[in-house]
């Protein structure tokens, strides 16, 4: 039989969590949560090398590839807080290990997926389970650990996202070049088996389950109505341009307009009532909340379109293998990795003025690595674009690292966990909505660069069709005037990966002479080169408009920055929202969701955790070892550590121990 502490402690002793340090079991807990991290991650960057070869083995169209991000990202920012609420009602233990179950189920699905449509539906099903697993992850790390302890266990959570990030590209383009088991694109997503399921091994055996005594019930109508507003948004942003925009994919996108704007007054109303709504729509009257959600949108929807728009680029235009393409890009994910690690110390000197500065850093990069695409043309190398791409991911991880701290610092207390559940879904709403938006831009930009650039390239073609031997002057002119029409036509298709009625390759007619029948097949090579040329000059003139327009809404970003307030309280080693000289809600080093054990709110910043893209979990590593006090007073320890030493229960909720966990130190 277990004690339970009462609501009033003051006084619980913490040494035998903090002073022994954590057990076996804690350390394999984290092994388990760590391990979903890894993978959610990973699901998000190493997809983009592998684009190319699913619409190869497919079919799929560009916008299908599209699909293949957006329903990720998209079914994952739709999950987050009503994931987390259903880990406070029914245990996070079972909805993590369930999530775990499924999500590993799912990328079997995406493994296996014979169509492009196939893929799209399991790849909703991964975002959905990932966003489930992520909601519960740094509130299981900050119930497992004792405050004095979540400084380094954040830090090698931190450490985590940024090998996900680094590894993400590079992994896929040897697991596709090397064509493991024969697999191809195939492996990207069956790598998550072995993963998931030691992960599951971990988890099911020393997972303690813990949930909220003070649990919000469940705001079913505001999640229907805003999945349905968001798809009728997204879906015909990203089959549009494909479709020729026909009159029904028209009105779903009108039709977003009153279906979220009826979500918005439910969610009011029932605010106004006191009845849980999904968001508490309060929590924008806090000006650095409201100027930060509109930053993290636009910034999100720059990055995920970078990553979408470079991949195809360095692939479907300048002929990269998907290995070539990973490692290319690596230097973006060590710079992300390196400036992480040393943000939060820039934050403390600069304010909020480090998002200004991370978003300044980042549009230059973008800049200056458009301009070093142009001087280098479709065969750049990879050590002229280092240097830019280095930069470019600095940018990134002196923005992303100290977001949520900075934005959430100045929000009510009450309003925490509504507010850093709110922060991750603008982040992943973000990147849907942008890459839908600024992909038909993309696509619209190669399209319209295809004439010029088959213009270009076509003297030097008709040049070298002379000087096949045995071609026949008037085929030489055909072959020229058919290579323009049908390489602009192409790339100017709602598919560019498709040839054009009438662009199919010849046949040499029986009986033609073999020196003029080899002189046609010497033709068709240099015609394919040219092809190549053609696509990958329109490739570069669409991702340089592209990187400009990006660079474009991150100087709206660094104008927006500008606007919040300069310091924030949150860079003390506070949790957001927590009052100066007080470290509220566990005092996680700003981190959101580390003060999940706080007696004053149940639920704060829990919903925060892995969300694709994150270069940094705030800054755990700085955390003093004054966690955990308030106000002169000692703040219960909450975390499954102290439970295990002496069977309590949490101030927030119960913690139950797994399956098989022996339990007798206090049995009456």
């Amino acid at each position: 039989m277990t004690s339970t502490a009462p609501a009033a402690t003051r006084d619980v002793d913490q040494s035998a969590g903090a002073s022994s340090g954590p057990s076996t079991g804690a350390w394999l807990t984290l092994v388990a949560t760590l391990l979903a991290v890894f993978m959610q991650l990973l699901d998000v960057s190493i997809v983009n090398v592998a684009l190319p070869s699913i619409a190869a083995d497919l079919g799929a169209s560009f916008s299908s590839l599209q699909l293949v991000i957006t329903a990720y990202t998209l079914a994952f920012a739709c999950t987050l807080i009503t994931a987390a609420r259903l880990g406070d009602l029914y245990g996070r233990r079972k909805v993590f290990l369930l999530a775990l179950a499924s999500f590993t189920g799912a990328s079997i699905l995406c493994g296996v997926s014979q169509t492009s449509l196939q893929l799209e539906g399991a790849r909703v099903l991964q975002g959905f389970t990932a966003g489930f697993m992520a909601a519960q992850t740094l509130a299981i790390i900050a119930t497992t650990f004792p405050p004095a302890q979540r400084g380094r266990v954040f830090g090698i959570y931190g450490a985590t996202i940024g090998m996900a990030t680094i590894l993400g590209p590079t992994l896929g383009g040897a697991l596709i070049s090397w064509n493991v088991l024969g697999l191809q694109w195939r492996a990207i997503f069956l790598v998550n088996v072995p993963i998931g399921i030691v992960a599951l091994v971990f988890g099911f055996r020393n997972l303690m389950d813990s949930r909220s005594d003070k649990a919000q019930r469940l705001d079913v109508p505001g999640v229907v109505l805003s999945a349905v507003g968001l798809f009728l948004l997204v879906y015909p942003l990203a089959e549009g341009r494909e479709r020729g925009w026909p009159l029904w994919l028209v009105a779903m996108a009108v039709a977003s307009v009153p279906v979220l704007a009826a979500f918005v007054l439910y969610e009011k109303r029932r605010g106004d009532r006191d009845d849980s709504p999904l968001i508490e729509l309060s929590i924008f009257t806090d000006r650095a909340f409201a100027v930060g959600s509109l930053m993290a949108l636009l910034f999100f929807s720059v990055l995920i379109t970078f990553f979408f728009s470079v991949s195809l680029t360095l692939q479907a235009g300048f002929g990269f293998t998907a290995l070539h393409s990973g490692l290319t890009t690596l230097p973006f994910a060590v710079g992300s990795a390196v400036l992480s690690a040393s943000s939060n110390k820039i934050a403390q000197k600069l304010g909020s003025l480090v998002l200004l500065l991370g978003a300044g850093v980042l549009a230059v990069a973008l800049t200056i690595f458009a301009f070093v695409l142009g001087q280098e043309g479709t065969t750049p190398h990879w050590l002229v674009l280092a240097g830019p791409l280095v930069l470019a991911g600095a940018g990134l991880g002196l923005f992303i690292a100290p977001l949520q701290t900075v934005i959430l610092s100045g929000v009510k207390q009450e309003n925490a966990g509504s507010a850093s559940g709110v922060l991750p879904t603008f982040q992943q709403l973000g990147g849907s909505v942008g890459l839908a938006a600024l992909g038909v831009l993309f696509f619209t930009l190669i399209g319209n660069a295809a004439p010029q650039s088959a213009t270009e390239v076509r003297p030097a073609l008709v040049q070298q069709l002379a000087a096949v031997p045995g071609l026949p002057a008037g085929a030489q002119a055909q072959l020229a005037d058919t290579f323009s029409r049908c390489s602009a036509e192409r790339l100017a298709s709602s598919d560019p990966s498709a040839t054009p009625a009438g662009c199919e390759p010849q046949t040499v007619p029986a009986g033609t002479p073999p020196e003029v029948a080899q002189a046609f097949q010497t033709a068709g090579g240099l015609l394919a080169t040219a092809g190549q040329e053609v696509g990958g000059r329109s490739f570069l003139s669409s991702q340089q408009r592209t990187l400009w327009t990006m660079s474009g809404l991150l100087v709206v970003v660094m104008g927006l920055a500008l606007l919040l307030p300069r310091r924030t309280e949150g860079h003390g080693g506070g949790a957001p929202g927590a009052p100066a000289g007080r470290a509220g809600d566990g005092g996680s080093g700003g981190n959101p969701g580390a003060g999940h054990a706080s007696a004053g709110h149940h639920g704060a910043g829990h919903h925060g955790a892995g969300h694709p893209g994150a270069g940094h979990p705030g800054d755990p590593r700085d955390q003093d070892s004054a966690d955990g006090e308030l106000g002169g007073t000692t703040a219960p320890d909450t975390s499954v550590e102290h439970q295990r030493a002496h069977g309590t229960t949490a101030e927030h909720g119960t913690i139950t121990a797994p399956a098989g966990e022996h339990r007798g130190r206090h049995e009456a």
